[in-house]
């Protein structure tokens, strides 16, 4: 099938590990926007900042933030998880050891977000046996509801851009993406991802970050 969608992770793909972005890279998916492709960003950042982006870029696709637990397109808001339980796992855990929430958390709503320097295994061991996801990115790590993550976002954007999964294509760099690098009809892994999201996607570019997406966007045929 066709592509008629690209999702495109935020931090390490479109920016550096210092999160400068890359005007390349937005220069290419513009350009791939004027064939009639729209272009989504799909962040674990929240809405706000995602939404920012977005507009700011010129891109027209739905947004999905916060790894997928919200989804916003043309100033409607779809909240896909709740975050209920992420929030009762991160109060015990604060009470068994020091951690540190981001400051964008004042914003998060469906998923708790923790400064990378929190110890991760303690963290995992800590919330043993409590129903949730914990991912970690070279930026954060996330604590969300069973089946909370990008992919449930995702989806949603498709239904509301009215395309099948197998129609669009995602470019990651995270664990955080696996799942879209394995659903999307399409996927690109950039030359700096994991080595989960690489071997998760079905085209890994030696190139790192937004050149690694201009290269995977050459290889689709977009450029």
């Amino acid at each position: 099938m066709s592509i008629k969608a690209i999702v495109v992770d935020i931090d390490g793909t479109l920016t550096d590990m210092n999160k400068l972005i890359f005007t390349s890279g937005i220069e290419a998916l513009r350009k791939v926007q004027e064939k009639g492709i729209p272009v989504s960003l799909a962040s674990g950042n929240v809405l706000p900042v995602a939404y920012g982006l977005s507009t700011y870029l010129g891109l027209r696709g739905p947004i999905v933030a916060e790894n997928g637990g919200v989804v916003s397109h043309q100033e409607r808001i779809y909240q896909v998880a709740e975050g209920i339980l992420a929030e009762r796992a991160y109060e015990h855990l604060r009470s068994r050891m020091p951690v540190e929430r981001l400051f964008t958390d004042r914003w998060r709503c469906t998923e708790v977000a923790l400064r990378r320097t929190a110890d991760l295994e303690r963290v995992r061991k800590e919330l043993e046996g409590w129903d949730v996801t914990i991912e970690a990115t070279g930026f954060a790590i996330h604590i969300m509801d069973r089946g909370h993550g990008k992919l449930a976002g995702v989806r949603k954007m498709a239904e509301i851009s009215g395309i099948d999964i197998s129609q669009i294509a995602a470019f990651g760099d995270s664990d955080n993406d696996v799942g879209m690098l394995k659903e999307c009809g399409e996927s690109v892994a950039v030359g700096n991802a994991s080595l989960a999201a690489k071997a998760a996607a079905r085209y890994v570019s030696p190139h790192p970050h937004a050149a690694g997406v201009i290269d995977g966007l050459r290889r689709l045929g977009l450029l």
